[in-house]
This record gives C-alpha cells, sequence and structure tokens, in this order.
C-alpha cells in the first residue's frame, strides 16, 4: 500500500476527489485513509515499482507532497504503543543505510506522545537491523502514524519519501533588520510584521509608532510572537550596523545594496511610513539610499520594499 499526503493548501473535501482522479489516471485503487482521511489518500495495490509510482503521481499531481510506503494497517480503535512496537520488530527490515523514526499523532487524545512513540519504535528498528539513526539525512523514515482508529507503519526511501526541496538556510537573513519609522495604520505594521517573520530576519525596530495601530497589529498577528520587535523614540538608537534607506527617489540602485551587504555584520533596511515616507533625518542617516525597480518615483508599500530587497539580498547567501 501506499500512503499520498496532500499540500496544506488542498481543501479538505476536496480529498476524495483526487483520490478518484488518481484512480483514473494510475488504474490503481485509491481513497481517502481510514485512518484519517483529510489530505490523506491511500493506494490499496502494492506498486512493480514505487519510485516509478512516486515520479508519476508527483509530475501528474502536484499537491501531492508525501509518498509513504506503508508495510502495515491496522484499523484497531484500541492498541497500545507496545503493539506498535511489537508491529514495527516483526517486519522484516530491510535498511541499507541509515533512518529516522518520525511519529505523527492524527488525534491528540492519544495516551503517549509522538516523541514516546519515536524513541520506541527507534529502539525497536536499531535491534532490528543495526543501522544507525540519521536524523538530518537519513536514507530511510519510518512513518509511525496513529489516530483513534488505528495505525500504520510506513519504511521508505527518503529520495521516494518526498520531493528534494532546496531552502536557503534557516538563518539567511539573521543580520539584516528592519527599521520602520513611524508607521501609521494596523496594515502596514502587521504586513510588516509577517514579512520579517516569513523571511526570518533579525528583527523589527519600529520608531514612533502609532501606539493604538501597533497594539491591534500585536493582537491579531499571530507571527508577531515569532518576531523580535523593539519600539524607540530615537531613530539613531534604533540604527544597527550598515543603513540602507530604500526610497524611490534615491540615487543608487540595487547595486549599492548588494555592495554594502557584502562587507557589513549587520545591515539595516531603513523604511518609512506608506502616507509620509522616510523623513530626512532618516535619510541622512543612513549609509546609502536605493530606489527598487526601474527608473520610476512610484513607491511601493514598506512590507513590499523589503520583501524586495531581501529577494535581492539572496544570492550572497546562496
Amino acid at each position: 500500500m501506499i500512503l499520498l499526503t496532500l499540500n496544506p493548501d488542498v481543501r479538505p473535501n476536496e480529498t476524495e476527489k483526487v483520490a478518484k482522479e488518481i484512480t483514473e489516471s494510475t488504474g490503481l485503487t485509491a481513497k481517502p485513509d481510514p485512518l484519517k482521511p483529510v489530505r490523506r489518500i491511500l493506494i490499496e495495490t502494492e506498486p512493480d515499482d514505487i519510485e516509478a509510482l512516486a515520479d508519476r503521481v508527483r509530475r501528474e499531481f502536484p499537491e501531492v507532497s508525501r509518498v509513504v510506503h506503508v508495510k502495515i494497517l491496522k484499523t484497531e480503535p484500541e492498541y497500545r504503543l507496545e503493539d506498535v512496537v511489537e508491529d514495527v520488530s516483526t517486519l522484516n527490515l530491510e535498511i541499507d543505510g541509515t533512518f529516522a523514526v518520525e511519529a505523527r499523532r492524527l488525534d491528540k487524545n492519544l495516551p503517549f506522545t509522538s516523541k514516546d512513540v519515536e524513541v520506541e519504535v527507534g529502539d525497536a528498528v536499531r535491534k532490528a537491523t543495526g543501522a544507525p539513526v540519521d536524523l538530518e539525512n537519513p536514507d530511510y523514515y519510518i512513518d509511525v502514524h496513529l489516530s483513534g482508529k488505528g495505525y500504520l507503519i510506513g519504511v521508505t526511501p527518503a529520495t521516494v519519501r518526498e520531493p528534494r526541496r532546496e531552502w536557503l538556510p534557516h538563518d539567511a537573513f539573521s543580520n539584516v533588520y528592519v527599521c520602520f519609522e513611524r508607521p501609521e495604520t494596523e496594515y502596514e505594521i502587521a504586513d510588516m510584521i509577517r514579512i520579517v517573520a516569513a523571511l526570518k530576519l533579525g528583527g523589527l525596530i519600529l520608531v514612533k509608532p502609532n501606539r493604538s495601530a501597533l497594539n491591534e497589529a500585536l493582537s491579531k498577528v499571530g507571527a508577531a510572537s515569532t518576531v523580535d520587535i523593539e519600539v524607540e523614540n530615537d531613530l539613531e538608537e534604533a540604527l544597527r550596523g550598515r543603513v540602507v534607506a530604500l526610497h524611490p527617489t534615491a540615487p543608487e540602485s540595487e547595486d549599492a545594496l548588494v555592495s554594502i551587504a557584502r562587507e557589513a555584520d549587520e545591515l539595516t533596511l531603513l523604511v518609512g511610513s506608506e502616507r509620509e515616507g522616510l523623513s530626512e533625518s532618516a535619510r541622512r542617516a543612513a549609509d546609502v539610499e536605493v530606489h527598487l525597480g526601474p527608473t520610476s518615483a512610484e513607491p511601493m508599500r514598506s512590507s513590499n520594499a523589503v520583501a524586495y530587497a531581501v529577494g535581492v539580498l539572496s544570492h550572497l547567501v546562496r
């Protein structure tokens, strides 16, 4: 059997529709997973070539995220963690390389944690195979998915389980800060918080923000808890490292941004409110002023300008 998990942007009520389309395309029986029939599809037929099937399904159905080769599926609501471990021990595991165990509790009221499952199953796999654990880059994944309706155990080569993805390092922009001068509205503060969180920037410094708008944004944006946010009254005290002011009429282009970023231990992107822009004192405080995009005096939204600038910087960390 094969378990296909779908990307989170697939609507829950579309799971059965995708399953039918996979059946029509491949000729294999596909249906929503009985353990949890939301964004999870089970192909009941054992494929001759799981790698070829995974490639085909991903090519034809980009909403498919993960492919798991299911070795055991039990739809029994009454079970213990010991039963899961025993089933793992009875598998004829052939692991040529390293492995990692990933447990997923599909229901939150189970009497054990995902960590409990990973530790116990990991010990059983080591005893059965002698294979070493590699949590960062394993050759095989042992998937254990558990719900109130039963559980499944999968053993899948890492190259089959999920498509290869490339990411920038987690801390790629941890030395880049945003200094936002005099933001006035809830939406512009909220948008900036989301951008700083999404790009994992070093932090957000707000200079003389509208306090009411700030409080509203903080109460509504969940990502605010993941961002280092400082509020300052003095612009000079807010700036860190080398400072690049982003302004639509600035004389320099993106080349100046890249040049200064190459040498900077810390970099501050300085932007102003969408109504007032940067003050003259803020522009004078910058090491360089940069306009973004083709020659134009049309301003961007402040959060868009920051996202554009960080995109320009991304090739420096590749």
